[in-house]
């Protein structure tokens, strides 16, 4: 089964070069029947997800299609499916498909992958998760939220400064956005896991961690010949180029990952390293965590945190100029709540429902990764009269969990539009957010995303303040915009680039930021505090 569970790695991964390289004249090819790798000859190329629904309706809540007409794979729709596996039946489900190149690259026997995201869930992943999660999860967040306000006041610093670079103070494009994402996430989740802040996106630092996840989500992407044999990868050196690559590639991640571990061993302040020093000393007292090992958790963190959100919020602004309603709404509850003197914050949270449904919905209507990572199932199992065979692998279908009628009420507003009022309900006359429907993005089960409360903060913090200062307007009203044009970055969607009119809202929004980012503190003991780890 590994070399069956690696096709269907390499059909994923090859998405963005199939989208890429594909002629009009493929109409005539036979039709690929899977959703997940685009639904090659019926979806445009600029629209990679467009028959996505029609495809999960007909085929329902569990689907056995055959990849390139050989190989099955588990297809979940609903979010029935989804949790009777996952999450009633994870003790089967848990484990990920076979990837010898995540392996041979982290210098790792089978199924232990030093990249947690692809190891094996057994007590040694367990272990590691508890060391993650006094550093991811709720109690954490008092240390890392004020860091968020920080770099939520720099980005709109930084969108204010490219706009006076702009022809006409107001015409950007996402192209140009999305860097300014980018560092601020990445200084987010640098100064979370190492006391590392990132002022500027040129940063030497920033650009090496890039520069290794690009070639890391590019090998998960394009696998090489031991993936289909796997034996190759007990060659020698000597006579395997694949062995060679691998092992240089994992010294440069030692060398980057520690020299990272060490960094936030030494820096002031609190921060994930120290945090998860401290916890596996007392989860393994009798078998001390080597430093190699938590550099790798470490980096697994960041990669999944800094990869993601910053194409994740892109959506946001094609949100905002498909249905401005939403934004006439958002500006209101900020003015009332946040008025026009200061910048919004963590501390307004429980008086910002809708901001926090505007959050949700863009992880409910765009959700990064639509096919999710697969699973793999350990027994010869059954659901809803479909067999599923043990060692095949499974794949959630988030784009359509999230459009699931059984959870999301159609009533409430077309599944395929974003609206915000969804995630909302009334609680004695008040306004709260719904905690009670899925945000399928995150995973589900024993392996859903540890960041998943990091990641769902950062992006509310992002949206609430872009909300706060600026209004979103077409070019030329005669071309909308057209929210299903996307493209795939390994297994990632994001916007296709746009122009568009960012606006401050009016020249206190330009005055709040220049005042609050004058007067905020930027020293990272000071943001994050200094508290002793748990």
């Amino acid at each position: 089964m590994a070399a069956t569970s690696v096709v269907v790695w390499l059909a994923i991964g090859l998405l963005t070069l199939i989208y890429i390289t594909r002629k009009d004249d493929s109409k005539k090819a036979k039709l690929l029947k899977l959703p997940l790798i685009g639904d090659l000859h019926s979806s445009p190329i600029e629209k990679p997800l467009v028959n996505w629904d029609s495809w999960a309706r007909q085929n329902g809540p569990i689907v056995v299609p055959k990849l390139f007409g050989i190989i099955p794979i588990v297809v979940l729709n609903s979010y029935e499916a989804v949790t009777e596996l996952f999450s009633r039946r994870s003790q089967w489900y848990s484990n990920r498909p076979p990837s010898v190149s995540m392996e041979m690259i982290t210098g790792a026997a089978p199924g232990q992958s030093r990249f947690t995201l692809m190891h094996d869930y057994d007590d040694h992943l367990k272990l590691h998760h508890r060391i993650l999660a006094p550093s991811l999860g709720t109690p954490a967040g008092p240390k890392y939220q004020p860091l968020m306000e920080l770099e939520a006041k720099q980005l709109l610093v930084d969108l204010v400064n490219a706009l006076r670079c702009c022809p006409d103070g107001t015409k950007i494009s996402t192209n140009t956005i999305y860097p300014l994402l980018e560092r601020t996430q990445s200084s987010v989740i640098l100064a979370l896991h190492y006391g590392l802040r990132i002022p500027h996106f040129d940063e030497h630092i920033l650009h090496e961690i890039i520069d290794v996840q690009v070639q890391v989500t590019h090998l998960a992407a394009n696998p090489a010949l031991p993936e289909l044999v796997p034996a190759l990868r007990h060659l020698p050196a000597i006579l395997s180029p694949w062995k060679r690559a691998a092992d240089r590639f994992y010294a440069e991640q030692v060398d980057l990952y520690m020299r990272l571990f060490h960094h936030g061993k030494n820096a002031a302040g609190w921060n994930a390293t120290k945090q998860a020093i401290s916890t596996a000393a007392k989860h393994a007292p009798s078998s001390p965590v080597p430093d190699l090992e938590l550099a790798f958790t470490l980096a697994t963190s960041i990669q999944g945190g800094m990869e993601t959100s910053p194409r994740q919020l892109l959506w946001l602004f094609i949100a905002a100029l498909h249905q401005p309603s939403f934004v006439s709404r958002a500006h209101a509850v900020l003015d009332e709540v946040v008025g026009r003197e200061r910048l919004p914050r963590f501390s307004d949270r429980a008086r910002l429902a809708f901001i926090d449904a505007v959050t949700h919905e863009l992880f409910r209507w765009r959700p990064i990764s639509p096919g999710s990572i697969p699973r793999r199932a350990d027994k010869d199992d059954e659901f809803k009269g479909v067999k599923i065979a043990k060692g095949v692998t499974l794949m959630a279908n988030a784009f359509a969990i999230g459009r699931d009628e059984q959870v999301f009420d159609p009533a409430l507003g077309d599944l395929q539009e974003f609206v915000p009022e969804r995630w909302l309900r009334d609680a004695d006359g008040e306004t709260k957010l719904r905690t009670d429907l899925p945000l399928p993005v995150f995973g589900q089960g024993r392996r859903i995303c540890q960041g998943r409360r990091v990641a769902i903060d950062g992006t509310f913090m992002q949206v609430a303040t872009l909300l706060w200062a600026f209004d979103f307007e077409l070019v030329d009203a005669a071309e909308p915009v057209d929210p299903w044009e996307m493209v795939v970055v390994g297994f990632m969607t994001m916007p296709r680039e746009r122009k568009f009119k960012l606006k401050p809202r009016g020249d206190w929004v330009l005055d709040v930021i220049q005042r609050e980012w004058e007067t905020a503190e930027k020293s990272l003991d000071k943001v994050m505090g200094t508290n002793d780890v748990e």
